[in-house]
């Protein structure tokens, strides 16, 4: 995806000014040629042999938002049935929402962190023997251990349970964190330089500011990416990467159920009476047109019945049709648990916390991160644009970045006053009031704007390449902060 982007960037900085050829080396010297021409236009001081050039800034961006979207995003054990293509669309459509929606990475990383902690903690409780750590916490969360009879995926709640009912071995589940390790594609090594290229690009950036050097609007982006990318690797740090299939446990049959005693004659003389009387299963076309309305029919009057009209109308006419339309973002926002007969966890699966606490707390900091990623792209508020209109268009959008996590965050501390609050108290009625405003708010005003806002900033990094400020090529003087020189 991010080649095709490089490519459609370069092509439209040069349209027309270079020769179609089917020759690979004609297209690769082309494609030199496009950005030395770009760059020899622009009249920066700095540039040459003495400078940076736009291809090393466009190359070292986007391997760093590569990095970031795709290398560092941990995703969980997919459906071990699913082909190489089936896999490759899971992990195409991570990188997207780790693109458009990169906050929800953040979010969605918090809570598998808390999530794994709290499974290490009643696993160890419910069998001292296993000393389990974080790598064990996080491994079981993403789906790693399964039964191996039906297949069906053990998340950690479920083991808990078979060790009470005494039906796992313990020694299965006493696995080494190199064992566990073994299934991961990442080590300490990988991870550490993808860990290296974010943090340096920072440091590139943060050291151009300090000079007084202008940053592109495509650095800008990918110093945001950057900074949100250490906080996530940090999260998933003992999580390990790309695994492929679980371990599989035997899980011990449960003890048969004591035996029915034999019902009396008169009692199989009535069940087999009432057998006989029944009508017949099969039903005429016009019944089977009826049962769907009647069920949707049944739902309306329930909803009636337990909220009432103005609550049933909002439910069946704005909530449900706008989850339909946003479906792939709810998709990250699913706190439902591990179904009993799943195969695998969910792309975004993490352990529910129970305690509210900690649920606002993880909102609170994912919030404020998100805020700080949105806050980041300011950093452009005052620079130069080819037009008018695209200055506007980057001012709104790094705007809107900042006002959906913003929303969240008092979605999160309104709740917190609300649960702390005595009952019938004055600030309990206005957090009560307040939470699920800025909830409603949230869900219904933020993510069609976020998301027009994420493509809008994206297209004018690229679109603002054909004519960078002036002292965009110049390199940075490191030899500045060494002493005595």
């Amino acid at each position: 995806m991010l080649t095709l982007l490089l490519g459609a960037t370069l092509a439209y900085m040069r349209v027309g000014a270079m020769p179609l050829s089917a020759d690979p080396a004609t297209i690769s010297s082309a494609v030199h040629t496009a950005v030395s021409g770009i760059h020899a236009r622009c009249d920066c001081s700095g540039s040459g042999a003495d400078g940076r050039t736009l291809y090393d800034i466009v190359k070292g961006c986007l391997v760093t938002i590569a990095a970031c979207v795709y290398r560092a995003v941990h995703q969980n054990i997919p459906d071990p049935e699913l082909s190489f293509w089936g896999r490759l669309r899971v992990t195409m459509k991570v990188t997207f929402y780790a693109l458009i929606v990169p906050e929800l990475m953040i979010w969605w990383a918090m809570r598998q962190w808390f999530g794994s902690r709290w499974a290490v903690g009643l696993m160890n409780r419910t069998e001292p023997r296993l000393n389990w750590t974080k790598v064990h916490g996080q491994f079981a969360q993403m789906g790693g251990f399964a039964r191996k009879d039906n297949k069906q995926v053990l998340h950690p709640y479920a083991l808990c349970r078979l060790l009470q009912d005494g039906l796992l071995d313990v020694k299965e589940l006493q696995l080494t964190e190199k064992e566990i390790q073994d299934k991961s594609k990442g080590d300490i090594l990988s991870k550490t330089l993808v860990a290296f290229q974010t943090t340096w690009f920072m440091f590139e950036c943060i050291a151009r500011l300090q000079q007084g050097l202008p940053l592109l609007e495509l650095e800008v982006v990918t110093l945001a990416f950057a900074t949100l990318n250490i906080i996530t690797y940090g999260l998933w740090w003992y999580k390990p990467l790309n695994v492929l299939c679980p371990i599989y446990i035997h899980v011990h049959p449960k003890t048969p159920d004591p035996p029915v005693e034999p019902k009396s004659p008169q009692e199989a003389i009535i069940g087999e009476a009432e057998t006989t009387n029944k009508e017949p299963s099969g039903e005429g076309f016009r019944e089977m047109l009826k049962r769907p309305v009647r069920r949707i029919v049944a739902v309306i009057k329930k909803d009636i019945k337990a909220h009432g009209w103005w609550r049933m109308l909002w439910k069946q006419l704005i909530k449900q049709p706008f989850l339909a339309v946003v479906w792939p973002l709810k998709e990250l926002l699913d706190d439902e648990q591990v179904r009993d007969d799943a195969t695998h966890v969910s792309t975004f699966f993490a352990e529910w916390i129970l305690d509210s606490n900690e649920n606002n707390l993880i909102q609170a900091l994912s919030s404020f991160i998100g805020m700080i990623f949105g806050a980041i792209h300011f950093l452009s508020w005052r620079s130069t644009f080819p037009t008018q209109v695209e200055l506007l268009l980057w001012r709104m959008s790094s705007i809107i970045l900042v006002v959906p996590p913003f929303f969240m965050l008092l979605r999160a501390i309104f709740n917190r006053i609300y649960l702390a609050a005595p009952s019938g108290s004055r600030r309990e009625r206005i957090a009560r009031f307040l939470y699920p405003f800025f909830e409603k708010v949230t869900f219904f005003l933020g993510p069609i704007p976020y998301i027009l806002a994420r493509v809008c900033v994206l297209v004018l990094a690229f679109l603002t390449l054909h004519n960078p400020p002036s002292g965009a090529f110049t390199n940075i003087s490191w030899t500045s902060y060494i002493p005595h020189l």
